[in-house]
C-alpha cells in the first residue's frame, strides 16, 4: 500500500486511457456514494497493534509487493467525459509512511486521533491515492499498522486478503523462505466476471427475487423518525459483552442449531419490532458476495448490502423467529450478488440509502502472524453510516465478543445511543434465554429497565398541566368563543354552512342525553359510520359527552373489515345516516340521524351542560376517549383505545407546538378512521 499522493492526470475528452476498464456494478454504487456527499470519505480503515521487534522495511516492502499481486493497492480512477474508469498503474509511487508519536504525552491516544483524521478526511477519489498504510510508533517495539482504503478499490474481505498476503510475505522473509505464489486474480478478471454475471440467467433471476422481495417494505425502517446525510464520523459506543451473555448465546445456538448471526438478527429485528410496533421490519445485511474461489482470494470490491424482510408477530417464539431468520437469510446469500443500487432502482425509489440498520456480524479470523509477533486485526470504520449499524466482532486475541451500535451524529444523540445499547443488550439476554424454561412470547419479552418504567406509567403528562376529561375540553371552547364558528362544510350551490360553538354544543347535548337514555357511558363503544361532515364532528362531541369512547368507522371501508371492527370493538350503539344504513352489518344497533322521527325524538331532550349526574357512571380521565384501529397492512386491524387523558395532552401539545388560537383554522381532509382525523 501506498503514500497518498496525487495521482496524475484525472480527466479527459473523448479518450479512454491504455488499460483503464470500466466500474463494477459495486463500485459504480461507491462511486455515485462519494459524488453524493464528497466531503464524507467513504473509506474502509483497520490497524494491527505490534508488539516486538518488528523489521520495518521489510514490512514495507512486502505491503508494496502485496500490493502490487492484488493490484488495488495501484488502482486510480480517471473520467472519460464524464464516465469513470479504473486503471491499474504500477508506476505509483509506492512508500509507507512512519509516524513517530512515543514522544507525545499519551502516545496511544495520539495514535488513534491521528488514525481517525486521516480516514476521514475528504478525499478526491480522481487525484487522492486510493489507499495508503503507515506504520506508528507508539513506543520501543510498538507499533500500529495502519491501512486505509477507499471503498471504490477494495471492499472489507479484500483488505484482510491484503493484510493475510502481506503477513505471509513477511513471515516466509523473516524465516528465510520463500512464499507461495500469489493467487489473486488480475482486477481485469475480477471485473470480467461481473461482466458475465450481468449477462447471466443467474443475474435474471436474482433480480426478480429482489424485486418480489422489497416491493412492499416502503420506507426505511429505523429507531428515529428523521433522516439525515451521513456524516465523516459516526457516533459509537459498546464494548465487550458480558462472559454470561456470551454463554447464552452459546446455548442458544445449541439449543436452535443456528448460528452467532442468526441469534442476533433475530433479537435486534424484534427488538426493532418492539420499539416500533411494527410486525414486518426490514434490516440491511453486508455480504462478501464473494461466491467464487477465484472472488475469495483476490482484491477489488466486490461486496454488497441486501435487505432482509421480517415478519416479527408478538406471539412468535425465538426459536419460530430464529427459524424463519435462518431461511430469510439463506435465500439472501443465494441471491447476494444483486447490486444494492440495483435493487433501489429496480424499486423505482431514488433513496440510494439501506432499508433498515445494519447488522455486521464479523467473526473472521483477526489473527495476524508477522514472524515471531502476533497482533489482532481492528477494524476502525466499515464507512459512513447513514442511520445506524450494530457491529457484532471479536475482542482481544478471539477471546471475547464486542457489540457495538455506531450511528450517525445527527440521528442520535450520545444518551440516545448509549440507552439504545444498554436496552439491546438487556433485550438480548431476554431473547436468548427466553426458551429456557418453556417458550415465552416475544411480546411478553421486557423491553423496558425499571427506571423507564417509572418514568412512563402511570402517564403523567406534562409538568404543570392538570388532566381533564375530553367533554371538559370541548366545554372550555364553547366558553371562550360561543358566537364563533365552530365548523364551516359546503352547503347549497356555493354557500356555506356556518355552526357556531354554542349551537354545536347544544346539538351534542341532545344527542348525548339520547345515548345517556340507551344506557351508553364510560367503558361502552359507540361506533360512528359517517363521512366528514357537520354531522360527524357533532356526534363526536356527543359521545364523549355521554362518557362512552367513540369509534369512527370509515363507510368507504370494504364490509368485512368494517365487520370485523365493529365485532371487535363490541359497540352496542352506532351512529350513521340512510343513505349508508343498509350496507352496515346487523349486530350493532344503528342511530339514523336524518330520520325523521329520530329528529323529532333527539329536539325533545334538553340543550343543557351533560354532568357526571347525567351519565351512568362518572368519568375519568383514564377512561377511553376513542378506539382507533390500525391500518392493518401486516394483518388483520387492531384496536387502540386511547384515554381522556393522552387527548388532551396532545391538544395541550399541539396548541403550543403549532400555535393554535381561536384564530386557527383544520381542514377536515383525513378518512374518519385514521387517527390524524381526532
Amino acid at each position: 500500500m501506498v503514500e497518498a499522493v496525487p495521482s496524475g492526470d484525472v480527466t479527459t475528452e473523448g479518450r479512454i486511457p491504455d488499460g483503464a476498464f470500466p466500474l463494477s456494478a459495486a463500485q459504480q454504487g461507491m462511486w455515485f456514494a462519494q459524488q453524493l456527499g464528497p466531503d464524507v470519505p467513504v473509506t474502509i480503515a483497520q490497524c494491527v497493534e505490534l508488539v516486538g521487534a518488528l523489521d520495518l522495511p521489510l514490512l514495507s516492502e512486502s505491503m508494496i509487493t502485496a500490493g502490487r499481486e492484488l493490484g488495488s493497492a495501484f488502482l486510480r480512477l480517471v473520467e472519460v467525459d464524464g464516465v469513470p474508469y479504473q486503471l491499474v498503474d504500477p508506476t505509483l509511487e509506492a512508500s509507507v509512511r512512519f509516524v513517530d508519536l512515543q514522544h507525545e504525552p499519551d502516545p496511544r491516544a495520539a495514535a488513534t486521533e491521528w488514525m481517525r483524521q486521516e480516514y476521514t478526511a475528504p478525499l478526491d477519489v480522481c487525484r487522492d491515492r486510493l489507499t495508503t498504510s503507515a506504520l506508528l510508533c507508539i513506543g520501543p517495539d510498538r507499533h500500529y499498522w495502519y491501512s486505509r482504503v477507499h471503498h471504490v478499490a477494495l471492499d472489507g474481505m479484500g483488505s484482510v486478503t491484503l493484510v493475510d498476503r502481506t503477513a505471509e510475505l513477511y513471515t516466509a522473509a523473516v524465516e528465510g523462505r520463500t512464499a507461495g505464489p500469489s493467487k489473486a486474480a488480475a482486477l481485469t478478471d475480477v471485473a470480467r466476471v461481473d461482466d458475465d454475471y450481468r449477462t447471466s440467467s443467474r443475474y435474471r433471476a436474482d433480480r426478480e427475487y429482489w424485486s418480489e422481495r422489497v416491493s412492499t417494505i416502503g420506507e426505511p425502517h429505523s429507531l428515529v423518525d428523521r433522516t439525515a446525510p451521513a456524516r465523516a464520523r459516526s457516533r459509537t459506543t459498546g464494548g465487550q459483552i458480558p462472559d454470561v451473555l456470551v454463554d447464552h448465546l452459546e446455548a442458544a445456538t445449541d439449543r436452535h442449531d443456528s448460528s452467532t448471526a442468526f441469534e442476533i438478527i433475530a433479537a435486534f429485528a424484534a427488538y426493532l419490532s418492539r420499539m416500533t410496533g411494527r410486525e414486518e421490519v426490514a434490516v440491511s445485511l453486508p455480504v462478501t458476495a464473494r461466491t467464487t474461489a477465484l472472488l475469495r482470494r483476490s482484491g477489488g470490491m466486490v461486496s454488497n448490502v441486501v435487505p432482509l424482510r421480517l415478519h416479527v408477530r408478538p406471539d412468535m417464539t425465538n426459536t419460530d423467529l430464529v427459524s424463519a431468520v435462518r431461511l430469510e437469510v439463506t435465500a439472501a446469500l443465494r441471491h447476494q450478488r444483486y447490486p444494492h443500487i440495483d435493487i433501489r432502482r429496480d424499486a423505482a425509489t431514488d433513496d440510494q440509502g439501506f432499508y433498515g440498520p445494519l447488522i455486521n456480524v464479523m467473526l473472521f479470523h483477526n489473527e495476524i502472524t508477522l514472524g515471531s509477533i502476533v497482533g489482532r486485526l481492528e477494524l476502525l470504520s466499515t464507512g459512513p453510516i447513514t442511520d445506524l449499524a450494530v457491529n457484532v466482532y471479536h475482542g482481544v486475541a478471539g477471546t471475547s465478543l464486542n457489540l457495538d451500535l455506531e450511528a450517525n451524529p445527527d440521528l442520535y444523540s450520545e444518551d440516545t445511543l448509549a440507552a439504545h445499547h444498554a436496552r439491546f443488550s438487556r433485550f438480548l439476554g431476554a431473547f436468548l434465554t427466553s426458551d429456557t424454561d418453556g417458550p415465552r412470547r416475544i411480546g411478553d419479552l421486557e423491553i423496558l429497565d425499571d427506571g423507564e418504567r417509572r418514568s412512563l406509567v402511570p402517564a403523567t403528562g406534562r409538568a404543570g398541566f392538570a388532566p381533564v376529561t375530553l367533554p371538559d375540553l370541548l366545554a372550555g371552547a364553547v366558553r371562550s368563543n360561543p358566537d364563533g364558528d365552530a365548523l364551516v362544510a359546503p352547503g347549497y350551490g356555493t354557500c356555506a354552512v356556518a355552526l357556531s360553538y354554542r349551537a354545536l354544543d347544544e346539538m351534542s347535548n341532545r344527542l348525548a342525553r339520547l345515548l345517556i337514555d340507551l344506557q351508553v357511558g364510560p367503558e361502552v363503544s359507540v361506533a360512528l359510520a359517517l363521512p366528514r361532515s357537520v354531522e360527524s364532528v357533532s356526534s363526536v362531541w356527543a359521545v364523549a359527552k355521554s362518557g362512552a369512547a367513540f369509534v369512527p368507522v370509515d363507510p368507504s371501508y370494504p364490509a368485512d373489515r368494517i365487520a370485523f371492527m365493529l365485532e371487535d370493538c363490541g359497540a352496542p350503539i352506532g351512529v350513521t345516516t340512510a343513505a349508508l344504513r343498509d350496507g352496515l352489518p346487523e349486530g350493532t344497533h344503528w342511530i339514523v340521524l336524518d330520520d325523521d322521527e329520530f329528529r323529532a325524538t333527539a329536539a325533545a331532550y334538553p340543550a343543557d351542560a351533560v354532568t357526571d349526574a347525567d351519565r351512568t357512571q362518572a368519568l375519568s380521565v383514564d377512561h377511553p376517549a376513542y378506539v382507533i384501529y390500525t391500518s392493518g397492512s401486516t394483518g388483520r386491524p387492531k384496536g387502540v383505545a386511547v384515554t381522556h387523558r393522552g387527548v388532551v395532552n396532545l391538544a395541550a401539545d399541539e396548541r403550543d407546538r403549532l400555535g393554535v388560537s381561536v384564530g386557527s383554522r383544520v381542514l377536515h381532509f383525513a378518512s374518519p378512521s385514521f387517527d390524524a382525523s381526532v
